[in-house]
């Protein structure tokens, strides 16, 4: 590993990541990361460590699905959300040293996008980045485009991140473990929820089903998970695709490509322009104190 992306890794592994087994804090060491009781964890040539022990060979968005997932990316169909999120975000920061963790970061574009921001407002040198997700691949591609953050692969259920370390916590079309959220955000930190609003992708949708239903959002947390409610942000435009192979790329980012058909897959694959919606809701809950005594 180069020499600037070993001690970025170091300086962004410093007192966030536990180990999965014994859940005592991961310290850097060299290429890898290791417990006072020798439970050892290489990383990765692209600067990651693999901190999942499931027994399930590939789990998550496989290769494909994440190349996918990085086209879409690249073309900035989802800029201005992941724009508009991150400012959101920082507003959330306290004025010191901050750590922001993504729980399911995919492959760490948000995570770009915040430390680009962070960065034009001055912020990133007092910054860490974190992202896990259980899939490899994703993790693969967000450590080789952001040598300064710290990713890990990892479920977002019982997260190898020690507890109260979290400032604020983002959590984007992922699943929510308020028990585990509770437990590795700070009091007064921030859990950011985001999830579709009801029009979301409904144009695309009406490409897939004969009578698509609109999206409910609803609650991720609540005062008894811990939490209490802020505010709601809430980001919509209009998404314009163009051209061979975006439409298809659009199937793998959302859920509806798990049960697609191969029919289904094909005929996607032949649409050349869709103009459909972007929806996104944002729910801010802030973590509040464990009773006394």
């Amino acid at each position: 590993m180069p020499a600037k992306q070993a001690a970025a890794a170091q300086r962004a592994g410093d007192g966030i990541l536990a180990c999965p087994v014994c859940a005592l804090p991961l310290n850097r060491d060299g290429g890898r990361f290791a417990c006072s009781n020798r439970h050892v964890f290489d990383l990765a040539k692209e600067g990651y460590v693999n901190l999942l022990l499931a027994h399930s060979k590939d789990p998550g968005y496989n290769k494909e699905m994440i190349a996918a997932r990085r086209d879409f990316f690249d073309l900035r169909h989802y800029e201005r959300l992941a724009d508009d999120m991150a400012e959101i975000i920082t507003g959330y920061l306290p004025p010191g040293p901050a750590v922001i963790l993504d729980a399911g970061c995919g492959e760490g574009y948000y995570l770009r996008r915040i430390r680009r921001h962070l960065t034009g407002a001055g912020q990133a040198g007092r910054t860490a980045l974190c992202g896990l997700d259980i899939s490899k691949h994703g993790v693969r591609v967000a450590a080789r485009r952001d040598t300064e953050g710290l990713y890990a692969v990892a479920g977002t259920f019982r997260m190898p991140v020690l507890p109260g370390r979290i400032d604020v916590l983002l959590t984007h079309f992922s699943p929510v473990s308020a028990a585990d959220f509770r437990r590795v955000v700070r009091p007064g930190g921030i859990v950011l929820a985001g999830g579709p609003g009801e029009d979301h992708l409904y144009s695309f949708k009406e490409l897939l089903y004969d009578s698509p239903a609109r999206f409910e959002p609803s609650e991720s947390l609540t005062p008894a998970d811990g939490f209490e409610p802020v505010t709601t942000h809430r980001i919509r435009y209009k998404l314009q695709l163009r051209g061979a192979g975006q439409v298809a790329n659009l199937l793998a980012m959302t859920p509806f490509y798990w049960t697609a058909d191969q029919d289904t897959q094909a005929r996607l694959a032949a649409v050349e322009e869709l103009d459909t919606e972007v929806d996104v809701i944002l729910h801010a809950y802030r973590r509040v104190a464990d009773p006394a005594g």
